[in-house]
Formats: structure tokens, C-alpha cells, sequence
């Protein structure tokens, strides 16, 4: 397990398997998966050198993005500071101002005439594994100082122990349908069976002590309690829990003096399976532990509390800072420390304070980014009526200025913005998805033209901290809404939902779900040939795929009805009528249709049980620039968010030799009937000439469906992958 030390997180988080409950339309179904990204690249270890990327010749950043993974005294040397080029002539508090989420944050500078000037704060990290890192603004400017106090020794004896904490977290599995605090949890118990979780790096004196241990029960059953947990510590038993239902569950036992030993202490964690319940399925979320330790470093830090009037640190390899963070937004260094060897003395506030002691060459390091000078978005003269937030990765706005001026030409006022320029205007440099939503609100209110229309270039991925090890990189950040079937799902509506209690959409948003350059072309190209396509035969074909139910076929000719009426030709393969259908689906593609329509069960990359169509049919494609739009209104067709698996509509968008140019799919589950009432508006919008783009009818539709409660999870659901300003080519 990752160890936690107070707030001390692990310098990264393990990279380990993830899983994550997604299913059919009616159906959970467990995916195994190991996915990666790490969403800002940190060096393991500490003290490392500086790795910036560059600004133009000439340029000085504005400010500093200073990116922090775990809690704890962060350090900037002067040597740092001067490779960013920040404009600064010296270090201090006069000449430099550091902030988070615009709040002032005090800090030290280092004037010690043997050593490099350098600047130190206290820094707290993110801990919810649903939220973007913390981020540190350094800047020019007039700074906020942290307040000094003399820890002089003034009497002899000194306390050597003080109450320490240890957590132990391993983030393993992503669980959507996790309705607690925490969606990445650790390992699975099925009962009847126990764990063992060693309680290592801590350094008991023999005192009393206090553990938490969380869970996540995900079974039920008609026995109630359905769940028993006994916990033992070093085989002696602590307690009994019982308790009733899918929920977290939070366990919390006192020990008694004595229990802990000096060494190789083990929580074992059993369950009896004695309930009455078929079975239980238990995710071990962390367990911490508070206990009386001594006070001596390990890894070049150490956090306690204590009241004491005087304490002792020892095992310091090189000079070490003192600091008093009882109140983390108040930090106090402690001055004149008495040192003997290894060890220091120094005295206590004698008031319960939290005390955070580090080796001057053990701090943290942040992963530092520059901040350059650009228009300010604020600024009076802006407005577009499209708007394309592309990510910064290499090779993106160059690949994307074809469609720019695509836009450009049709009449449309376009304008592309860099998503850190997002970022840096409206989260303090933090990479929220909430950053996001404040431009679109800001620009919608305050641009004129105000635009009708924001393209995501870039992909997302739920794993943003890189607990997997997948290719797929969360390079432009989806919202995670929690829903009644499918738990956390991917929705880029929601950045375009300005007021939460009436769930209605204001702009046609889409998204490109690409990882690289020569995706984000292939998307760009398809997208200009499909609307420079005129009086083909092929755009007025439509293909329906009914799964193997009767509703389904019901669903699939109601919508063949309405696009005989406009002038499609429809071909029907209904697998009620024959589940055989997999070639014809490719044939049909390859020849040329201006619609793919499925409906019935689905999963990531599979339609219906019998998978007549999956992701890997992609690659068989060759209707060139024949390319269909693709509606499917089933579940999960459209998890453009996974860490590793890449879903349907993915991989028939990036098909380089054919595929779609767009898809309407979901990044979770609903039911059939909620799906229903959403096609029936968006495709009658299309029909009708209410919308003449993919993002106008889905936004529609999902205007009309706001008014209904039991309509929410389809409106959050369903995405439009494609570029919302796609002009629908009517038969």
C-alpha cells in the first residue's frame, strides 16, 4: 500500500490496476483494465533539477504554475527562479507574491550566507482523486511574509515522542457506482477471507492509539446486516462491525497502551461471511492510523502534534527547518533551534500544535510550469460565435487551423484558445474542468458575438493522477456527474449548464477525443470532406441496427418511418430477425450510408450480446470519404474518457480509411426509456430544420428534456463527439 505519513503523500501514486463497473442497457458488466496517464509530470523524489519548457526567445513568464502532488514544505532555490526567467531582481517578499485560487500565501526566504537563497511555504495537496492537483501562483509583486518565531531552548528535558499519523491508501480500482468520498479504492476481500495489511514505517513508543478503517461495501442482500468485519491487530481482536447495504463504511477503534509493537504490527481484516448472505464483495478504501511515536525523521520529514514545552527531533542527515503549522494558512517557522548531532531541540507552544520538521535538501519539489503573456479573454474587444479550446500538446494549433479557417470562411467569427490560457484566466493555473465552465459562462454573458458553439480538441480520461498504466492521457479534462445507473460518467454538457438546478444546456458543445497529432487531422480532414460532400447517393442511405429485442425493432422502424419521409433509403438488419448480421454491417458501411443508427444493448465496444459490431471493426473500414454520422442510443458506445480501453465511437472516428465523421453516443448507462424521448427531439430537430448542425439538434434536445427529472442521466450522458458546427447533409 502507498504510506501517508500525517499529510505527507507519496511522491507518486502507484501505478496498478484499475477496475470499473460499466455494463449493457439493463446490465452491469465488470471490466478489468489498467490504464495510465499522469496528468502533470513530477520526478520521483525530491531536490530534483529544473524541467521547463521553454518560452519563445526573448519572452519572460508572467508567473510561475508551481504544481503540488502531496502536502508538505515546498522549496524554490534561487537558481530555480533564475532559469524561469521570471522578472525579478531579488528574492523576497517585496518582489514576489505567491497565491492559491487567488488567496495570498505566505512563505520564507532562506538567508543564510553559506547557502543559495531559496523560498519556502507550506503547501497543501488535493486529496480527492476526482479533482485536479493544487497549483501555486508565483509572481512579481508584493508578497505575503511568514511570520518567524524564536524555539530557543531555555530549559533543560525535553519530550522525544509526540502523537504521529500514518495512512495507508492504495489506489487500485476506479468504481464509478462509488456514492462516497473516495471512487479509487484498493483491494477486493470476497468473504469468507481475510487480509493482512502491515502496518510499517512507524515508530511506536507504546501509547494509546486511534485506527480508522474505510470501506466500500458493494453487495447486498435480504439478510439484514448483510456485511460482518472483525479487525485484528497483531492477532489480537479489536472489534466486531456490522452494517447493511452498498455504502462506504468507516470503522474507528481505540487501542489500547501496549497493543502497538515496535515493529511488525499487522492489521488483518476478516470477513466471516456469517451474515446470512450469499457472499460480500468489500474494497478496502485506506486505514489510518494516530498513534504516540517518536520523534524521528524518516525520508527527511517528519509531521506530529504535540502540547509539550519542549521536543527533540532527531535523525537529520543535514540542517533542518522547524515549522509550526497548526494553522496551515498561518504557517510560523520556528528560529534558533538548538542542534547536537543528529538531533534538534527546540520549544513547543504547549497548546496542542501541529509541527512540521524538514531536512533542508528533503522538501518537495513542485513540477514548475511558465506562464506566458497573452490577450487576456476578459479583454472588451473579444466574441466569436465558435469557439475551439484546444489542448497544449504539440502540433495541435497547427493541425486545427484548417477547420479554423473552414469556420472562418463559412461567416463564422472563430477565435481558438489554448486550454492553459483557460486555466490560468479563470482557475488560477489549476487544471479544473470547473475553469472551463467559468470561460463559457464569462463568454456567453460578456463576448460579443457570444459564441454558439465550443469544440474540446483533445481527449479526457478519468485517471488523472496515473494510478493505471494506459496510453490514453487526460489531456483536456471532462466533468464526472454522478448518475443513477451508470455512478460517474463523462459529460461535456455540463460545462455548458451555467445554472445547476434547471439542467439547461446554453451552447452546442463537441468534442475531438484525440490523443495525437495525426488523430486531430484525420478528424479535421473528415470533417471539412463531409460538408464539402453534395448529391451523392450514398448520403441518402440509412442504416438501422435493432438489437434483439421487440422494443428495439419498435424504436429502430418509428425512426426508419420518419427518414423514408425526407427521402432516405433505409436498410434494417433487426437481430431478432437474424443475429448474424456482423458482415452485413460492414458491408453496408463500406458502400456508403449518411446514417448509422443502433439501438439495444451496448457496451464500450461492443453492440448487444452477441457483439455483431465492435472497436476493432474500425480497422476493416474503407468507405473513405463516405462517412456516415453515427447515432447510438444505447450505453456506453461513447466512454471517450476511459484510461485504456477506447470506446466504439472512437475508433470508428479516428479510422483512417473510412469510419464516421461524428458520433452521438453515451459515456455511460440509462434505460430505453430515457434515450427515446432524446433521439425523438434530436432527430426531428434535424428533419424539421430547426437545427442545421449535429450540436444544435443535440442541445435541443437536451433543452426539451431538462424540464423532466427522470430524463437527467441521458442529458448529461449523451456527448457529441464531432465538431458541434457539423452541417447536417439532409437526402
Amino acid at each position: 500500500m502507498n504510506i501517508t505519513e500525517e499529510t505527507i503523500g507519496t511522491s507518486r501514486p502507484q501505478r496498478q490496476r484499475t477496475f470499473l463497473l460499466v455494463g449493457l442497457a439493463a446490465l452491469a458488466v465488470v471490466f478489468l483494465s489498467a490504464a495510465a496517464y499522469i496528468f502533470f509530470v513530477l520526478s520521483p523524489g525530491r531536490s530534483q533539477s529544473l524541467d521547463v519548457a521553454p518560452l519563445p526567445l526573448g519572452e519572460a513568464p508572467q508567473a510561475l504554475r508551481l504544481t503540488v502532488l502531496e502536502s508538505g514544505i515546498v522549496s524554490l532555490s534561487g537558481r530555480q527562479l533564475s532559469q524561469t526567467g521570471l522578472p525579478i531582481e531579488t528574492i523576497s517578499a517585496e518582489t514576489l507574491q505567491l497565491s492559491r485560487d487567488g488567496q495570498p500565501v505566505p512563505f520564507y526566504v532562506s538567508t543564510d550566507e553559506n547557502s543559495e537563497a531559496a523560498i519556502y511555504f507550506f503547501a497543501q495537496a488535493v486529496t480527492n482523486t476526482l479533482e485536479a492537483p493544487a497549483v501555486y501562483w508565483l509572481a512579481p509583486g508584493q508578497g505575503q511574509e511568514m511570520a518567524q518565531a524564536d524555539a530557543g531552548v531555555d530549559a533543560a528535558g525535553a519530550e522525544t515522542s509526540g502523537q504521529r499519523r500514518n495512512k495507508w491508501e492504495d489506489n487500485e480500482i476506479f468504481l464509478a457506482q462509488s456514492s462516497g468520498d473516495d471512487v479509487w479504492l484498493g483491494k477486493l476481500l470476497f468473504a469468507p477471507n481475510s487480509l493482512d495489511i502491515p502496518l510499517d514505517n512507524i515508530q511506536p513508543t507504546g501509547g494509546p492509539g486511534l485506527l480508522t478503517v474505510q470501506i466500500w461495501s458493494n453487495n447486498q442482500a435480504q439478510s439484514n446486516p448483510d456485511h460482518h468485519v472483525e479487525l485484528l491487530l497483531n492477532g489480537e481482536k479489536l472489534l466486531d462491525s456490522y452494517w447493511d447495504g452498498i455504502r462506504q463504511q468507516t470503522i474507528t477503534v481505540t487501542l489500547p497502551a501496549g497493543l502497538l509493537q515496535p515493529s511488525n504490527n499487522v492489521l488483518t481484516i476478516n470477513a466471516p461471511n456469517d451474515t446470512g448472505a450469499a457472499g460480500e464483495a468489500l474494497y478496502i478504501d485506506w486505514v489510518d492510523l494516530a498513534y504516540e511515536g517518536l520523534l524521528e525523521v524518516s525520508g527527511g520529514n517528519l509531521s506530529f502534534h504535540s502540547s509539550a514545552d519542549h521536543l527533540q527531533v532527531t535523525g537529520f542527515s543535514e540542517a533542518a527547518l522547524i515549522f509550526d503549522v497548526t494553522d496551515p494558512a498561518a504557517p510560523i517557522i520556528l528560529t534558533n533551534a538548538e542542534a547536537e548531532g543528529k538531533a534538534l531541540k527546540f520549544s513547543g507552544s504547549s497548546q496542542g500544535s501541529r509541527y512540521f520538521v524538514t531536512d533542508v535538501n528533503q522538501t518537495n519539489q513542485p513540477q514548475i510550469s511558465l506562464v506566458p503573456s497573452r490577450e487576456p479573454l476578459t479583454a472588451e474587444e473579444r466574441g466569436a460565435d465558435y469557439i475551439a479550446i484546444v489542448a497544449d500538446v504539440e502540433g495541435f494549433e497547427e493541425a486545427i487551423t484548417p477547420l479554423v479557417e473552414h469556420r472562418e470562411q463559412q461567416g463564422m467569427a472563430v477565435t481558438a484558445v489554448p486550454l492553459s490560457q483557460v486555466f490560468d484566466e479563470f482557475g488560477y493555473g489549476r487544471q479544473s474542468p470547473q475553469a472551463i465552465r467559468d470561460f463559457l459562462a464569462y463568454a456567453v454573458a460578456e463576448w460579443e458575438p457570444a459564441p454558439r458553439y465550443v469544440l474540446l480538441v483533445g481527449d479526457a480520461s478519468y485517471d488523472i493522477y496515473g494510478f493505471t498504466t494506459g496510453e490514453n492521457n487526460n489531456i483536456l479534462p471532462t466533468y464526472l456527474v454522478f448518475t443513477e445507473f451508470a455512478g460517474y460518467v463523462a459529460s461535456d454538457t455540463w460545462f455548458t449548464i451555467f445554472d445547476d438546478e434547471t439542467l439547461t444546456p446554453e451552447i452546442a458543445i463537441g468534442r475531438f477525443p484525440v490523443q495525437n497529432v495525426d488523430q486531430l487531422q484525420t478528424l479535421v480532414g473528415k470533417t471539412i470532406a463531409y460538408e464539402e460532400t453534395a448529391d451523392l447517393d450514398w448520403l441518402n442511405k440509412a442504416l438501422l441496427v435493432a438489437d434483439d429485442e421487440p422494443a428495439f425493432d419498435t424504436a429502430s422502424e418509428e425512426l426508419a418511418g420518419e427518414l423514408n419521409l425526407i427521402g432516405y433509403e433505409t436498410q434494417k438488419l433487426y437481430m431478432t430477425e437474424n443475429e448474424d448480421i456482423h458482415d452485413d454491417i460492414v458491408s453496408a458501411l463500406n458502400q456508403g450510408v449518411g446514417i448509422i443508427n443502433y439501438i439495444g444493448h451496448g457496451s464500450i465496444q461492443v453492440w448487444g450480446d452477441e457483439g455483431v459490431f465492435d472497436a476493432e471493426d474500425a480497422d476493416i473500414l474503407i468507405n473513405g470519404q463516405r462517412l456516415p454520422i453515427f447515432t447510438t442510443f444505447t450505453c456506453l458506445n461513447g466512454y471517450f474518457n476511459h484510461p485504456e480501453v477506447n470506446a466504439l465511437a472512437e475508433t470508428l472516428m479516428w479510422a483512417e480509411d473510412g469510419g464516421v465523421v461524428a458520433a452521438v453516443a453515451p459515456s455511460g448507462r440509462s434505460l430505453t426509456s430515457q434515450q427515446r424521448p432524446l433521439a425523438a427531439v434530436f432527430f426531428q430537430s434535424l428533419f424539421n430544420g430547426d437545427a442545421q448542425t449535429l450540436g444544435e439538434a443535440l442541445l435541443l434536445s437536451k433543452v426539451a428534456a431538462a424540464d423532466d427529472v427522470g430524463l437527467r442521466d441521458v442529458i448529461h450522458t449523451f456527448n457529441l463527439l464531432g465538431d458541434p458546427a457539423l452541417h447536417f447533409q439532409m437526402p
